[in-house]
């Protein structure tokens, strides 16, 4: 998992809740890296999950709407860090048709050893998209997050039903999409 998702989780945590809360998780984990997390790195994911394990306790919510927050969180932050990201695009359905592109393209460039998840996608009609997500590290609800945040962005309405369910032997992740307002 690259570096930037820990820094993004470290200030998810810090900005929501504060440095001592996001130290005092840090100190109850029990992490394979030993340095600090820089955004280029590439680190164990056993590490983001013992810190989202951590966080989840100490903070007492769920591990689902953690994930979906912290999603939901990643969004308007990578928007400001890469200010073209999100500009060319004028609703929350062109830019989720185009997110494997952006997502996995751009981060294998920048990181040759990065494993980015799959996104496929349906386009059943003007009004609605199907996401298809496969990952090992199966992170359905922060994908959620992501979603939610994307049409937050856009202030577009949504609605979605996330379905988990097996293609060709392989656990996959479907997220409906139904967005309320007109995109």
């Amino acid at each position: 998992m690259k570096g930037m998702i820990f820094n993004l989780l470290e200030d998810f945590i810090t900005e929501n809740y504060s440095d001592e809360i996001y130290e005092e998780i840090i100190s109850k984990c029990n992490l394979k890296t030993q340095e600090p997390f820089v955004g280029p790195g590439t680190y164990p994911d056993e590490d983001l999950f013992e810190i989202i394990g951590n966080t989840v306790e100490k903070l007492g919510v769920s591990i689902e709407d953690a994930l979906k927050a912290f999603g939901k969180y990643i969004i308007p932050k990578l928007a400001e860090k890469f200010p073209g990201l999100m500009e060319p695009y004028n609703n929350p359905k062109d830019f989720l048709k185009v997110i494997d592109n952006i997502h996995y393209i751009e981060v294998k460039k920048l990181y040759k050893d990065a494993e980015p998840p799959i996104f496929t996608f349906i386009n059943p009609a003007s009004d609605r998209l199907i996401i298809r997500y496969k990952s090992k590290r199966k992170l359905y609800s922060l994908v959620e997050g992501l979603i939610a945040g994307v049409a937050e962005y856009y202030k577009t309405s949504i609605k979605q039903i996330r379905t988990i369910h097996e293609v060709d032997g392989i656990e996959v992740g479907d997220f409906d999409i139904t967005f309320l307002n007109p995109v």
